[in-house]
């Protein structure tokens, strides 16, 4: 091989690649457009590429460090670090997460309904029919347990003997509340139908409970322990519903598009808009367990529990959000790039990593 004219050609793509790296150190990566971004993890590869066949000529190493260099710069940008992925974090709660509920409200509203409704329904007839609660949609398996209608009927509440071991209680329900919520979610894929039946199923047992309760004057007792977690709880809930619709329904009404194809289309958004309900469980778990149990608080602080909770979640899931900026879909297009990056930097046991410096190749 002839190693002046491939240094010459090379150098060109090396001077390429430093421009760039430059342009990020001093603006950032926001400051590259969707071209620049996928230059950057072409020319990283190809001087990586560089960097492995000038170590295997054994060229000289004051070339050999400049390129080092180059590649360790531009892996730093192209692969993040901790606190680049605690960035992505962070951009996708404040403005993904709300602004895939927003676009996909519909599919919330329909879980929603699918939940209400069979609650209203069963409330109505547990009223008039105070054995209702022991109907079976399940064999074997009634509406409100047997051990739970016994204490209904004892005027107990259930919860009251869990506020003493609350942070075990809390992690255990945020555990149990997003296993739900991942069901609602994973089901869809039954073309809907899992999740149509894990959105009723809830809501009648829920309805059901209430309308014994009310049948034995614990209604407002039962409200007032809900009311702390219930408006994050039923709403994380509600979105995992509408998460696995949208799953159920690309594969129900593909249109144009095979129905794998259909399903890849909304895999990320339905992703996302679960993702999102891990943390509001984890917050409905902590006060579920820490609050709502709790016979030292009043049902007053309860309810304005329930009512800040409900104006904050309003304000941060339907407060419209602006597109993407530059570096929200720069730390997107990063990712790919990363995916798309299939070469690492190469290390031999000749050859160190060495911390970024200056020089320039030697031709």
């Amino acid at each position: 091989m002839n190693v002046e004219r491939w240094l010459r050609t090379r150098r060109v793509s090396w001077q390429k690649l430093e421009e760039l790296l430059k342009k990020v150190d001093s603006s950032g990566l926001g400051s590259l457009d969707r071209q620049g971004l996928t230059e950057l993890g072409r020319l990283y590869r190809a001087t990586s590429a560089d960097l492995s066949r000038a170590r295997a000529l054994k060229l000289n190493s004051e070339l050999q460090i400049y390129l080092n260099n180059l590649v360790v710069r531009a892996h730093n940008q192209v692969y993040q670090n901790k606190q680049s992925r605690l960035s992505d974090l962070f951009l996708f709660f404040l403005h993904g997460f709300p602004r895939q509920f927003q676009t996909n409200i519909l599919y919330v509203l329909t879980a929603f309904l699918l939940f209400l409704l069979p609650a209203l329904g069963c409330y109505r007839e547990a009223l008039y029919d105070p054995n209702f609660g022991q109907l079976e949609m399940v064999p074997g398996q009634s509406l409100v347990s047997e051990e739970l209608y016994h204490m209904i009927e004892n005027r107990q509440m259930w919860t009251d003997s869990v506020q003493d071991s609350s942070p075990a209680v809390a992690g255990l329900i945020a555990t149990n509340n997003i296993k739900v919520a991942l069901i609602a979610f994973a089901t869809g894929i039954t073309f809907g139908i899992g999740t149509v039946y894990v959105l009723i199923m809830n809501g009648m047992s829920i309805g059901t409970v209430f309308g014994v309760c009310q049948d034995y004057g614990m209604a407002h007792r039962l409200a007032a322990f809900v009311a702390g977690h219930g408006v994050i709880e039923l709403m994380a809930i509600f979105i995992s519903g509408g998460a696995g619709l949208m799953i159920g329904g690309a594969m129900l009404f593909p249109g144009q598009l095979s129905r794998r194809d259909s399903l890849k289309k909304v895999a990320r958004p339905a992703m996302e808009l679960f993702a999102g309900t891990v943390l509001m469980l984890l917050v409905a778990g902590t006060i579920e367990g820490f609050v709502s149990p709790r016979t030292d608080i009043g049902a007053d602080v309860k309810y304005m529990v329930s009512a800040a909770t409900a104006a904050m979640l309003t304000l941060y899931l339907l407060v419209p959000r602006s597109e993407p900026d530059k570096a929200v879909a720069s730390l997107r297009e990063r990712a790919k790039i990363k995916a798309d990056s299939t070469s690492a930097i190469k290390t031999d046991t000749e050859g160190e990593t060495v911390e970024t410096s200056g020089g320039n190749p030697i031709g």
